[in-house]
């Protein structure tokens, strides 16, 4: 029994991680969204000598891509480094919410309980959870931070540690920029929570937090300005993500009225950790020592800030409340043990226990549905037919002739496994916004170049580009459409062999094959 307790703890994380594989494996095959396919693509020629702004263009800050970049190395090109990074951000993410639940006069019985239902809600389809966007690197880093920070209540923080939070930090801001809120918002508190004698040490400290990160990002600005990258960098990552912000506000906010454009169930699965922390907040503000609360109610709002900041409230950014909620409700347990008689020390177990088996009881229909459901259940039917795509591309070119889409599904060249022609993957900058001429013309510069055979074009895209955008004029005088589907237009390029192949089949149906000007 004694060795049981002792290796309770390990057991149940192993269990857990279990959870986590299964549940990642269960869509594993799921059509994969652009963000996670842009990611992957970008890393893969970047691997392949390309310079990530100069030569590939995204306005996410560069460790998401060199995640994906590394994660090739390990795993290859292809799902398979796609699940590495799923299953090990989310095994980390559990691991830091076990240590900090643990931390802090929590104990073994808190970190459990946070790391499982930290476990058990990661995936969740409604927050977008079971793929790796950028949030599940966010968190790890983000998570550990904080349980630095919160173990320092009870005993100092240290230069190794300042110096480790402000590596935590600077490789979150790498992934998002925006969350130097977390950064600022849990120093001042950490720093104001100090006693007055230790006041001087604490500066010290949150002042070497401060220095690691603006190192960090000066390496970054050096790296990049040494490659002749420094220029394309700061406009991608810096001056066109305050458009992007700001697009985002007036087009979700202001024409809205303010009201969020998501659906409740976004938020369902937190509700049980909500009540549970909830109630650790307010027990621990009134009767416990207040630092760690504190701290826990800043990471609160510092990721509520972060997930709308952006003006675009994508399910997938409000992942950043889980570590936050699964920590407090593994505390919210432990407070609720030690507030009760002993004999009724079992209804804090029942707490926890409930609310882990509610979020499990909310989910199990997803988890019933097949991979390809997930994909549609969340974005509609795009991803799939992306990949639909995807396969009639490789069955109308040869291994060795090129494609382009005008559009933003670079998943197209994922899952077709064939190298985008042009470092401008996706079309969303060039259709509005401060940088849509200059894209525009080095989009030409790359087209007629490489004069693909075949032009794939989204038919949302094109509803939303003027006729007289020059990407619009060049497939005019270029290309017709010989096919189309739910989701796209299929150009050939005029007198290819696949355009000529597409007119003898058309002179067999007596059908007539289109230009653009018909499809507009």
């Amino acid at each position: 029994m004694g060795k049981l307790k002792q290796h309770g703890p390990t057991i149940i994380l192993v269990a857990l991680f279990g959870i986590i594989v299964f549940t990642r494996l269960h869509t594993y095959r799921e059509p994969l969204e652009r963000d996670i396919t842009t990611y992957a693509v970008i890393a893969h020629e970047m691997l392949s000598g390309k310079a990530l702004y100069r030569d590939l263009w995204d306005h996410k800050p560069p460790a998401i891509h060199v995640t994906y970049a590394a994660a090739e190395l390990i795993a290859g090109y292809g799902r398979n480094s796609i699940f590495l990074m799923n299953v090990a951000a989310a095994a980390l993410t559990m691991l830091a919410c076990y240590w900090v639940g643990s931390g802090a006069s929590g104990g073994r019985m808190a970190g459990c309980f946070a790391a499982a239902l930290w476990a058990l809600t990661s995936g969740n389809l409604a927050l977008e959870g079971n793929q790796p966007n950028t949030e599940v690197f966010l968190n790890v880093c983000l998570a550990t931070a904080f349980g630095l920070l919160t173990r320092a209540t009870t005993a100092k923080l240290g230069l190794p540690r300042a110096i480790m939070v402000g590596l935590l930090f600077g490789a979150a801001s790498l992934y998002k920029y925006i969350v130097v809120v977390h950064a600022f918002l849990l120093i001042a508190v950490y720093l104001a929570s100090c006693r007055p004698q230790s006041r001087k040490r604490a500066l010290i400290e949150c002042g070497m937090v401060a220095a690691t990160g603006v190192v960090i990002w000066g390496l970054v600005f050096a790296y990049f300005f040494s490659c002749g990258s420094g220029l394309a960098f700061v406009e991608a990552v810096f001056s066109y993500n305050r458009y992007y912000s700001s697009h985002g506000w007036d087009l979700n906010v202001m024409q809205t009225h303010g009201r969020l454009s998501l659906p409740p169930e976004t938020f369902l699965v937190m509700l049980p950790l909500a009540i549970v922390a909830l109630f650790g907040i307010v027990h621990g503000l009134m009767f416990e020592r207040r630092e760690r609360w504190v701290l826990l109610v800043t990471y609160l709002i510092a990721s509520g800030i972060v997930s709308v900041m952006p003006g675009w409230f994508f399910p997938h950014y409000f992942q950043l409340w889980l570590p936050a909620l699964a920590i407090g409700s593994g505390w919210a347990v432990v407070s609720l043990k030690h507030a009760l008689p002993f004999r009724l020390a079992w209804v804090s177990h029942t707490a926890g226990s409930a609310a882990c088996a509610a979020v499990v009881l909310m989910q199990i229909p997803d988890l019933l549905l097949p991979a390809e459901e997930w994909s549609v259940k969340k974005y509609g039917p795009i991803f799939v037919d992306t990949e639909l795509m995807a396969n009639r591309i490789n069955g109308l070119l040869p291994p060795d002739a090129s494609f382009y889409e005008w559009g933003d599904e670079s998943g197209l060249y994922f899952s077709s496994k064939r190298r985008p022609l042009s470092g401008v993957l996706f079309s969303y900058p060039m259709v509005g916004g401060m940088l849509a001429d200059k894209l525009s013309q080095c989009l030409l510069v790359d087209l007629e170049r490489a004069k693909p055979e075949l032009v794939v074009v989204s038919k949302v895209t094109l509803t939303a580009t003027l006729p007289s955008h020059p990407i619009v004029q060049w497939l005019q005088d270029n290309y017709r459409v010989f096919a189309n589907t739910p989701a796209f237009f299929l150009f050939a390029r005029k007198q290819s062999s696949l355009d000529l192949a597409e007119v003898k089949q058309a002179e067999k149906r007596q059908m007539p094959i289109a230009t653009i000007q018909g499809v507009k």
